[in-house]
């Protein structure tokens, strides 16, 4: 997946597991690939939910030490890859707020 030179503010390379919430109630079970303070990338193998960019979606975030952080946020992009035999929906997501972690 590219990266995006135009953030704002840096991520960092995280592998916690989530849950998204999306605009129809259903829960996704996730990873979330990279954080920042603004933003993050999620990663699914869930093809079902159908999600669009500039959906709201809820993002709790399992961080080591500090528990789930739940934020929401706006789908600024969606991408399928296949890699290593797997296919996975990623998508990018802004926060409403800063990131309680930062």
């Amino acid at each position: 997946m590219a990266t995006d030179d135009r953030r704002a503010h840096d991520r960092t390379v995280v592998r916690y597991a989530c849950r998204i919430r999306t605009p129809d109630g259903r829960v996704l079970d996730g990873c979330v690939e990279n954080l920042g303070v603004l933003g993050a990338l999620v990663s699914t193998s869930d093809l079902e939910a159908a999600l669009e960019v500039s959906d709201h979606v809820i993002l709790a975030v399992e961080v080591p030490e500090h528990g789930a952080v739940e934020v929401e946020g706006e789908i600024l992009r969606l991408e399928q890859e296949f890699a290593e035999g797997d296919i996975r929906r990623y998508f990018a997501i802004r926060f409403n707020q800063s990131f309680a972690m930062f």
